[in-house]
């Protein structure tokens, strides 16, 4: 729902997040693990090495590369890990297009073993990014603040589900910071953001951009839009019962399946009272009032309305606060802006 720009989030302006990412994934470790047979890495292709030593993962993806293993040469023809590990959104489509039709790609999470990094992995955007809400859904903070500290709530989200497509499991682009409801089962848990999927439904476009993709523009073609029930006459509204808000796309169809995934329209039905308490404020302070508290203050008109309606200037960061996008188009849409 909100963009995801990481320059934006940064604790250090100058950090080279790609460079430092990568080196997650420099050292080494056992190729078999607690609970894992011997004989299970053996007839999934993992015992390939002559030697028990500790590997990397360089070694190991380059070690299937030239054993041809699921076709390792062919996915990654042009594409050393590095290049994997931070494949930006048109290098991942290209990718998933080439490869959406091969049954083998499961013993790819043997290389690419999210559990395996998943501690350093969260530890780095932890360590290295203030993330404040949801990117998703824009609902619920992902940082929280008590009295010594604070701390990061959020969980990593495959965007492209890691189950469905392994080799994009440890790509930093395709992890996004979000709240544990977004990431349930009950929400987006593994359904297929980029094909068909039967769960979701059926849509006209199927592929949906992830807030990090640089065309993603959810904010400026979905508007949340207001709706009063039938009983309402001269628009007065007694209770939130009396309205509904939808999120509506304007001229496309390109994020339809994306608000189906995360359920955005009914869960957002939940949060009604934040656009009835702006209706009542909008009778109670019409424009000749605020007017004349600016007389009776000496406070700009532009500063009152803000801090009456708490409203939010529209060219900021939009995922600094929750419900953000809720009330700029609902102040749009209540001529309040």
């Amino acid at each position: 729902m909100t963009k995801l720009d990481y320059s934006n989030h940064l604790k250090k302006k100058d950090f080279d997040i790609e460079k430092e990412y990568k080196k997650i994934f420099a050292s080494s470790f056992k190729l078999i693990k607690d609970g894992r047979t011997r004989e299970e890495f053996i007839n999934n292709k993992i015992d390939i090495f002559d030697d028990s030593k500790d590997k990397s993962l360089q070694e190991i993806f380059t070690k299937f590369k030239e054993k041809k293993i699921d076709e390792f040469d062919v996915i990654f023809q042009n594409k050393d890990l590095e290049n994997i590990l931070t494949l930006n959104q048109d290098e991942i489509i290209n990718i998933l297009e080439k490869n959406k039709n091969k049954s083998s790609l499961k013993k790819l999470k043997y290389v690419f073993d999210y559990d395996k990094f998943q501690s350093e992995i969260t530890k780095f955007f932890t360590d290295n990014f203030d993330f404040r809400t949801c990117f998703y859904c824009n609902k619920d903070f992902i940082t929280n603040f008590n009295e010594k500290k604070e701390v990061s709530t959020f969980q990593l989200d495959h965007f492209y589900d890691k189950g469905t497509y392994p080799y994009l499991a440890l790509s930093f682009y395709n992890l996004i910071p979000s709240c544990p409801t977004c990431n349930s089962s009950k929400i987006k848990g593994t359904k297929n953001t980029f094909e068909h999927d039967s769960k979701v439904g059926k849509f006209k476009i199927e592929k949906c951009l992830k807030p990090n993709d640089e065309k993603f523009d959810f904010h400026q073609k979905v508007k949340f839009k207001l709706f009063l029930d039938d009983s309402c006459k001269n628009l007065h509204i007694k209770s939130k019962d009396d309205i509904d808000i939808t999120l509506k796309e304007n001229y496309s169809d390109m994020y339809d399946k994306y608000i189906e995934i995360f359920k955005l329209n009914e869960r957002y039905k939940a949060h009604k009272d934040i656009v009835f308490d702006m209706i009542q404020k909008a009778e109670l302070y019409p424009e000749s009032r605020l007017k004349e508290l600016e007389n009776l203050t000496g406070i700009p008109f532009q500063q009152i309305k803000k801090d009456i309606f708490n409203l939010i200037d529209e060219s900021e960061d939009l995922s600094k606060q929750p419900f953000s996008k809720l009330i700029v188009d609902m102040s749009k849409e209540l001529g309040i802006i």
